[in-house]
């Protein structure tokens, strides 16, 4: 701050409440009274609207809250009609002076000219409710209150993103709308005013009926309804018990469910099987629970039906049984995929390779990829985009694409022109063995919390191996933060931090350490900063816990100190390379950038206890307690994965006060920070650098330490 020691306000000598405030020399209690003895300089007009404006302006907590207030009408511009219903009109405007909030940098409250903003206008508002007013003060960005001076009705005046929250709400009923154009409550109505009624005759059953219409949560679910018996055609019985008898049938009419384009639509001439009960009791409806009502289920229920004759009640499913292979003619081993081993299989041409793809495809236990062997020239605009001491990885156009299944359609299908990433590893030709560990370790972590694999390739000239995984369009950590460097507030960097964690958690589970773990290895599936997910890749180094090789791999400054010292890796020594992200996630720096260029120097500091220089003042207390803990010199010290999942989790969901304070302040200061208004490259090692660290480090003498 400008005055670095200074705790004292210079003007009425009270302490600063916090470090950001004597950084910005900003005194709450100056501020209120300075809003309060200018009170007498504006007025609406009106009692209620000036109270509610004086009660939110002494509400004013810290530098970087709006300065709420009354904005004379004459001050906007370029008003532009955006969105009128029933109750209220909403504008675009050009606020010529802007709002009013306190400048770090000058020290005093200024306005941000030309914002644009958005003018809620309500019809007859000229006589204040208290709904009026209970709005206000619950919307979280408001600038303030103005008046229409030809009709008098008030407009509230909010930040821009009102917009945004706008296209989430309903058209028709204002609430929040689960799914793009879906609202639950309009279509629940909708439906049961056009197409159905619930008319069983059984007041138990109507009512169950009824419950499951208004449980219609995504437009991916079926409409549950009651459907008359003379609604099936062509009935035939599939097989009985001393319970159910189980019926194929065509539905005339077909269950309704919801397209984007067309609405509300029937499937007509569907074919269903009917699971008949005779002398149903209660239990029939505790059987009716055990299905479900999304048409992305295997267990798919279209509703209840009756036979007129017998009075057995009926309920209407999917119809999944006895289907068999269009292939081979057998039935279906599994018959949720429609899945059929031998006729999923190739014949490949490398019988290493060929025995290792049946293996792991019958293995498989999601099946919702098709792992197999690629032809390397299926793959177009190969370029390569990053690489290590072991490989070098490319980016390509897969122009056949993976074959994944649908579980909407029941089918295999390609995804043509798929972005993948080509990992091409080394001599492979000669190390069929470690390239093939590494495959089955990737399949062994099928998460979500690291990078997709959808088969193995060759290159047809250097006739190394290739594996074959989902592009991260993101980038690694260091490239998605160069980007999102100014956005990546306190609990954007939590969330990033819980997923690499989670994701951990998983390898250490199967009794597995990653051994190689820094932000060159972590990547972002996305570029964009509020829909992202993080997964961990570069699983060839990953080994066995217990595994007592002791050579050397990696970055550097993310190697554990025992490491170093001739020590195997184990579970504690990727929890202090998580600790050095964790460092990275603060700080926007690599560790140890200063120690860059000289290996042996860093290696002798760390092995001799030296850690990341950190200013404490700018990050919350508990979160630099943890990461202490995490880059402990003695591995006894670490938390585990799972402990250190928790706590992070703790924190996300700021479960004590204390805890909430510390990261306010901490995202105060991040806010506060020149470098966060200005574009900042973030500290890196070189590419060339990372590339000869990430070898084993065997040009060091690591007797001295």
């Amino acid at each position: 701050m400008s005055s670095s020691s200074q705790i004292h306000c210079g003007k009425c000598g009270k302490n600063y409440e916090n470090n950001l405030n004597a950084e910005s020399e900003w005194c709450k209690p100056c501020q209120r009274e300075y809003l309060k003895e200018n009170f007498s300089s504006w007025t609406s007009g009106n009692e209620k609207i000036d109270g509610l404006i004086q009660e939110m302006q002494l509400k004013i907590d810290g530098p970087r809250d709006i300065v709420f207030e009354w904005i004379p009408y004459n001050q906007f511009n370029d008003i532009i009609e955006e969105r009128k219903d029933g109750f209220a009109i909403v504008y675009s405007a050009i606020w010529k002076n802007g709002p009013l909030s306190y400048s770090y940098f000058k020290k005093k409250l200024t306005r941000e000219s030309d914002k644009k903003v958005a003018l809620k206008c309500l019809y007859e508002s000229k006589d204040i409710t208290n709904e009026f007013l209970k709005e206000v003060k619950n919307f979280p960005k408001i600038y303030g209150i103005s008046q229409n001076l030809d009709t008098e009705d008030y407009i509230m005046v909010f930040h821009n993103e009102y917009f945004e929250y706008l296209e989430k709400q309903c058209k028709s009923c204002h609430n929040i709308k689960l799914e793009d154009k879906w609202c639950n409550s309009c279509h629940v109505n909708f439906i049961r005013k056009n197409f159905i009624s619930c008319n069983s005759g059984n007041k138990e059953i109507d009512e169950y009926i009824q419950g499951m219409q208004s449980n219609i949560s995504n437009p991916n679910a079926i409409v549950f309804e009651w459907i008359p018996y003379y609604q099936f055609d062509n009935i035939n019985e599939i097989g009985k018990d001393d319970t159910y008898a189980i019926y194929s049938a065509i539905w005339k009419n077909g269950p309704l469910h919801y397209e984007y384009m067309t609405g509300w639509v029937r499937e007509p001439n569907k074919k269903v099987a009917l699971k008949c009960f005779q002398n149903a009791n209660n239990e029939f409806l505790n059987e009716v629970e055990t299905y479900s009502a999304n048409c992305y289920n295997d267990n798919l229920i279209y509703g209840i039906s009756q036979n007129p004759s017998t009075k057995d009640y009926i309920i209407v499913i999917q119809d999944k049984y006895n289907k068999k292979c269009v292939e081979c003619g057998k039935k279906y081993i599994d018959m949720q995929y429609e899945w059929y081993n031998p006729c999923q299989i190739n014949h490949l041409r490398n019988e290493k390779i060929d025995s290792f793809i049946q293996e792991m495809r019958t293995n498989n236990e999601s099946n919702n990829i098709d792992f197999n062997f690629i032809p390397y020239n299926q793959f177009n605009n190969v370029k390569e985009i990053g690489g290590g001491g072991f490989s070098k990885v490319y980016s390509a156009i897969w122009k056949n694409g993976p074959r994944c299944y649908s579980d909407d359609e029941k089918e295999w299908r390609r995804i043509p022109n798929k972005k993948v990433a080509l990992k091409c590893s080394y001599d492979s030709q000669n190390f069929t063995k470690e390239f093939l560990n590494e495959v089955k370790t990737h399949l062994a972590l099928n998460t979500e919390f690291f990078i997709n694999i959808y088969g193995i390739s060759q290159n047809s000239d250097t006739k190394d191996y290739i594996m074959i995984l989902d592009y991260a369009e993101g980038g690694s950590f260091n490239n998605w933060l160069n980007n999102n460097y100014k956005e990546f507030s306190w609990s954007r960097k939590l969330k990033v931090l819980l997923y690499i964690i989670q994701g951990l958690k998983v390898i250490h589970q199967k009794s597995i350490v990653h051994r190689d773990l820094h932000t060159g290895n972590i990547l972002f599936t996305t570029n964009n900063i509020d829909d992202f997910n993080v997964v961990i890749s570069d699983t060839g180094l990953c080994g066995k816990v217990g595994n007592t090789e002791t050579n050397i791999y990696g970055i550097m400054s993310y190697v554990a100190p025992e490491v170093l010292k001739g020590k195997h890796y184990t579970e504690a020594a990727d929890i202090y390379s998580f600790g050095m992200i964790m460092y990275f996630a603060a700080t926007g720096k690599q560790p140890f950038n200063d120690f860059a260029h000289d290996s042996e120097v860093l290696a002798l500091n760390i092995c001799n206890g030296t850690k990341p220089e950190i200013n404490e003042l700018k990050m919350p207390k508990c979160y630099v307690d943890l990461m202490k803990r995490c880059w402990d010199s003695n591995p006894k010290n670490r938390p585990s994965a799972i402990e250190v999942e928790k706590l992070i989790t703790k924190f996300k969901l700021e479960e004590s006060e204390e805890i909430k304070k510390q990261f306010k302040v901490a995202e105060e200061y991040r806010k506060a920070d020149p470098l966060n208004n200005k574009s900042v490259t973030i500290q890196t090692q070189p590419a060339e650098e990372l590339q000869n660290d990430d070898w084993p480090v065997d040009t060091i003498d690591f007797t001295m330490f």
